[in-house]
Protein backbone atom coordinates (compact mmCIF):
# COMPACT_ATOMS: atom_id res chain seq x y z
CA UNK A 1 0.00 0.00 0.00
CA UNK A 2 1.24 3.50 -0.80
CA UNK A 3 2.20 5.91 1.95
CA UNK A 4 -0.61 8.46 2.41
CA UNK A 5 -0.06 12.18 2.77
CA UNK A 6 -3.10 13.84 4.30
CA UNK A 7 -4.30 17.40 3.89
CA UNK A 8 -4.23 19.46 7.05
CA UNK A 9 -6.76 22.00 8.25
CA UNK A 10 -4.59 24.85 6.96
CA UNK A 11 -4.85 23.35 3.43
CA UNK A 12 -8.63 23.72 3.31
CA UNK A 13 -9.66 25.68 0.19
CA UNK A 14 -6.03 26.24 -0.88
CA UNK A 15 -5.57 25.54 -4.58
CA UNK A 16 -1.82 26.22 -4.73
CA UNK A 17 1.06 27.72 -2.78
CA UNK A 18 3.07 30.34 -4.68
CA UNK A 19 6.72 31.01 -3.93
CA UNK A 20 8.70 33.74 -5.60
CA UNK A 21 12.13 32.88 -6.98
CA UNK A 22 14.83 35.52 -6.63
CA UNK A 23 17.30 34.98 -9.46
CA UNK A 24 20.11 36.83 -7.63
CA UNK A 25 20.37 34.17 -4.92
CA UNK A 26 18.19 31.33 -6.31
CA UNK A 27 16.10 31.27 -3.15
CA UNK A 28 12.35 31.16 -2.70
CA UNK A 29 10.37 33.83 -0.87
CA UNK A 30 6.72 34.12 0.18
CA UNK A 31 6.18 37.51 -1.48
CA UNK A 32 7.11 39.23 -4.73
CA UNK A 33 9.16 41.87 -2.87
CA UNK A 34 11.45 39.11 -1.50
CA UNK A 35 10.93 40.24 2.11
CA UNK A 36 9.04 37.27 3.61
CA UNK A 37 11.17 34.16 3.84
CA UNK A 38 10.07 30.52 3.55
CA UNK A 39 11.54 27.43 5.15
CA UNK A 40 12.55 24.15 3.58
CA UNK A 41 9.71 22.47 5.50
CA UNK A 42 7.15 24.81 3.91
CA UNK A 43 8.53 24.17 0.43
CA UNK A 44 8.65 20.41 0.96
CA UNK A 45 5.08 20.32 2.29
CA UNK A 46 3.69 22.24 -0.70
CA UNK A 47 5.75 20.15 -3.15
CA UNK A 48 4.62 16.83 -1.66
CA UNK A 49 0.99 17.91 -1.96
CA UNK A 50 1.52 18.88 -5.61
CA UNK A 51 0.52 22.48 -4.89
CA UNK A 52 3.75 24.46 -5.32
CA UNK A 53 4.08 27.07 -8.08
CA UNK A 54 7.24 29.13 -8.42
CA UNK A 55 7.03 32.61 -9.89
CA UNK A 56 10.23 33.88 -11.52
CA UNK A 57 9.58 37.29 -13.06
CA UNK A 58 6.75 36.77 -15.56
CA UNK A 59 7.24 32.98 -15.59
CA UNK A 60 5.20 30.47 -13.61
CA UNK A 61 7.19 27.29 -13.03
CA UNK A 62 6.22 23.87 -11.71
CA UNK A 63 8.88 22.07 -9.70
CA UNK A 64 9.80 18.64 -11.00
CA UNK A 65 11.98 17.37 -8.14
CA UNK A 66 12.78 17.98 -4.49
CA UNK A 67 16.06 17.10 -2.81
CA UNK A 68 18.93 18.36 -0.71
CA UNK A 69 19.40 21.42 -2.95
CA UNK A 70 15.72 22.40 -2.76
CA UNK A 71 13.20 22.18 -5.56
CA UNK A 72 14.20 21.96 -9.21
CA UNK A 73 12.39 23.60 -12.11
CA UNK A 74 12.88 23.11 -15.84
CA UNK A 75 12.51 25.87 -18.41
CA UNK A 76 12.27 24.99 -22.09
CA UNK A 77 13.34 27.40 -24.79
CA UNK A 78 16.16 27.33 -27.27
CA UNK A 79 17.94 25.29 -24.64
CA UNK A 80 16.52 23.40 -21.69
CA UNK A 81 17.53 24.97 -18.39
CA UNK A 82 17.21 23.46 -14.93
CA UNK A 83 17.34 25.55 -11.79
CA UNK A 84 17.52 24.54 -8.13
CA UNK A 85 15.67 26.83 -5.71
CA UNK A 86 16.54 26.79 -2.01
CA UNK A 87 14.65 28.01 1.05
CA UNK A 88 15.27 31.62 2.05
CA UNK A 89 15.01 30.87 5.78
CA UNK A 90 16.15 28.15 8.12
CA UNK A 91 13.65 26.35 10.27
Amino acid sequence: MLNKLYEQGNDLHVANYMAYGKTADHKLYADAAFKKTVTEAEIKDAFQKGRLIIVEGANYLLPVAFGTTGVVTVTAGETVKTQAWAASATA
